[in-house]
């Protein structure tokens, strides 16, 4: 079955428990009952807004406008459904962490809780607790006060103060009384609050509704839209979990970065709806061939990230080879008829030790640049002899001091670099080299930079080389009439050389 937008496991199970209680209530003779049941049902056919599911919401519907003494017996008959419709949606598992040292109610608590679509955590401390929240990744806190190594409300502060936690529901349950207690927990960030002893079933259906609304905020903020993967802020959050469980377990992770062959003719020639199909194909082709825990992510635009935990390199070089065979077998179709494959670029790398997610991925980039440099449509790492994969650069730059920078951090990135200090030496090191990209400075002496700028443009060899334009800060006018004449990007002075190979790098995968 396909994910459900508006049917969710957890909010089924939030509605089963109220129409369950107001069942109850009916029998009771409530006055409250049969508002409770139709305000329910309300919800429960407002819900299916795609009409997936139009028998249950045509029971809701009657459930809605029945009259009273009719309605135990249609609610008799929805139930078994919805029950039946809550065990076999296919959505996220979520997870729970309960904060409570109490033997008995630890024990309640994990039972009423647990769901095959859950996975329920214990701790018995403010100290295990936060060594979880660390660990893994949790969806909802029920979080008691009372704790042998200090008070719950110090565990909630923390939670809220920390980027990684801040958005947690956390629900309180103590058997502190007193609106001072409930009050300064509301003020601390607290989500609900419940006395012990607290009602099973009440408890069960808040926890329902507030994990439903933290899957759709999870979801909205955390998945990419297009292909239904991770994006890149849960890849981050996730990488920096891997990377803690690597450490401390001593496991290698590997990382790896993968950008779509020529994807931009593929939106050129075929149209972005296409290009669009071949972007969420790929997340399920590469998907399948990777392990349960392995995490592919959408970065950016055609390209992916994937980070392989307790992986080597040669294994993590193995499973992306699998899933590009994969994608290289499939075929697109366009309406008119036409058909294409497509196939993508990969770099791989070992994740250091301190390594954050950008160094990793800048590592994993290095080789998928010299991937697409050596004809695209293979996965490269370290183990690769990449000297022969080495491109030529010419740095038109007058200034030494900014030349020799510019050269040290071009050459530790594996390229040759020409040097030219004014612009007749540039032209004749474009005769003698087969040059793969141009930086330029405007201000050199001899031949102006813009001058130059149009001779390249004339030269047969150089129309699809990239030229990026180095320029003094605050001249915009310097910046149009670059792109004017053909520079493809620009740096302004002074700049990071960091900076510098990020666009050079860029603008050779796109070649």
């Amino acid at each position: 079955m396909e994910e459900i937008k508006n049917f969710d496991r957890e909010g089924l199970a939030a509605r089963v428990n109220a129409l369950r209680v107001a069942e109850q209530a009916l029998k009771a003779k409530s006055p409250d009952a049969v508002r409770a049941i139709r305000r329910i049902s309300r919800s429960l056919r407002i819900s299916d807004s795609a009409g997936q599911f139009p028998e249950i919401s045509e029971m809701a519907a009657i459930l809605e406008e029945t009259d009273e003494s009719q309605l135990e017996t249609h609610l008799q008959k929805l139930l078994p459904r919805l029950r039946g419709l809550a065990a076999n949606l296919k959505t996220r598992r979520l997870s729970i962490l309960v904060v409570e040292d109490e033997p008995l109610a630890s024990q309640i608590l994990q039972q009423r809780l647990a769901a095959p679509h859950r996975r329920v955590f214990h701790a018995g401390s403010i100290e295990e607790a936060e060594k979880i929240l660390g660990e893994n990744e949790i969806h909802l806190v029920l979080l008691d006060l009372q704790l042998p190594d200090g008070d719950g409300r110090e565990l909630l502060l923390k939670v809220r103060e920390r980027p990684t936690t801040s958005t947690i529901p956390v629900m309180v349950i103590s058997s502190k009384e007193g609106s001072q207690v409930q009050t300064e927990c509301f003020a601390l960030g607290a989500d609900a609050f419940f006395e012990k002893p607290f009602d099973p079933v009440t408890l069960s259906t808040a926890v329902a509704s507030k994990l439903q609304r933290a899957a759709d905020v999870l979801k909205r903020s955390s998945q990419d839209a297009l292909t239904g993967l991770p994006n890149r802020r849960a890849f981050t959050s996730a990488f920096s979990r891997a990377t803690l469980l690597a450490s401390r377990a001593k496991e290698p992770l590997t990382v790896a970065i993968l950008d779509v062959d020529r994807f931009k003719s593929v939106n050129d020639i075929y149209g972005h709806v296409v290009g669009d199909r071949v972007l969420r194909r790929l997340a399920s082709v590469v998907t399948a061939s990777l392990r349960a825990s392995d995490l592919l992510a959408r970065w950016g635009g055609e390209e992916f990230a994937v980070f392989f935990p307790n992986t080597d390199l040669t294994e993590a070089r193995m499973a992306l080879n699998k899933a590009l065979n994969a994608f290289r077998a499939e075929k697109f179709t366009t309406p008119d008829g036409r058909s294409f494959q497509v196939t993508f670029s990969a770099g791989m790398a070992e994740v250091q030790s301190g390594d954050t997610v950008d160094q990793a991925i800048a590592e994993a980039d290095r080789f998928l640049y010299l991937a697409k440099g050596s004809g695209r449509d293979h996965v490269l790492t370290k183990a690769d002899n990449i000297s022969s994969f080495k491109k030529n650069i010419l740095l038109v730059e007058d200034d030494d001091l900014t030349a020799s920078v510019i050269k040290h951090y071009m050459k530790q990135e594996g390229f040759k670099v020409a040097h030219a200090r004014e612009g007749n030496a540039a032209l004749e090191a474009v005769k003698e080299n087969s040059i793969s990209l141009i930086t330029l400075d405007v201000k050199i002496p001899g031949i102006d930079g813009f001058e130059l700028l149009q001779r390249f443009r004339k030269i047969p060899s150089l129309h699809q080389v990239p030229i990026v334009m180095i320029t003094s800060a605050g001249k915009q006018e310097d910046i149009v009439r670059g792109f004017q004449l053909g520079a493809d990007d620009y740096v302004l002075k002074p700049f990071s050389p960091r900076e510098l190979l990020a666009r050079v790098h860029r603008l050779l995968q796109k070649q």
